[in-house]
């Protein structure tokens, strides 16, 4: 059961349907999130967070989201002082592993959007005001369903 539930990759080292124990195991400096994040469309609560983790010189605190107490995204967020070439750096790095993003919306916010298999990953840069923005790269799977499982 465990081999075919983590065949679809989130952030490094995670997987989909990875349960809430092994990644409590896996990042045992995580904490319970308080108050918990929801994913929209009841896709997903916050049940651990990690409040500091560097990926290229930035500190980003990590959401990993559940449902029926499996994985199904991790969300990387930092706010400060992220100038567009951060996000430039982030989107070449990502690029790099995913090839070309398959969208791409742009408003008051930049956002990128790959799809590795059936994982989703988002990057998004959101100016705030001047000096400071918030960035956030985020993997998103589907649990699988009973049959997938067969």
């Amino acid at each position: 059961m465990a081999g075919s539930l983590h065949a679809q990759s989130l952030w490094p080292g995670t997987g989909a349907g990875m349960p809430l124990e092994e990644v409590r195991k896996l990042f045992p400096e995580a904490h319970e999130a308080d108050p918990a994040a929801e994913l929209p469309a009841g896709r997903g609560t916050e049940l651990l967070e990690l409040d500091q983790t560097v990926i290229a010189g930035h500190r980003f605190t990590v959401k990993f989201f559940f449902k029926h107490e499996q994985l199904v995204a991790v969300a990387l967020t930092e706010t400060g002082e992220i100038l567009m070439k951060d996000f430039e750096m982030f989107r070449d790095l990502l690029r790099r592993k995913y090839g070309l993003e398959y969208s791409t919306t742009s408003s008051e916010s930049i956002e990128l959007t790959w799809k590795a298999v059936q994982t989703v990953i988002l990057l998004k840069w959101k100016p705030l005001r001047p000096g400071n923005a918030t960035l956030s790269i985020t993997y998103e799977a589907p649990i699988p369903k009973e049959t997938d499982r067969l």
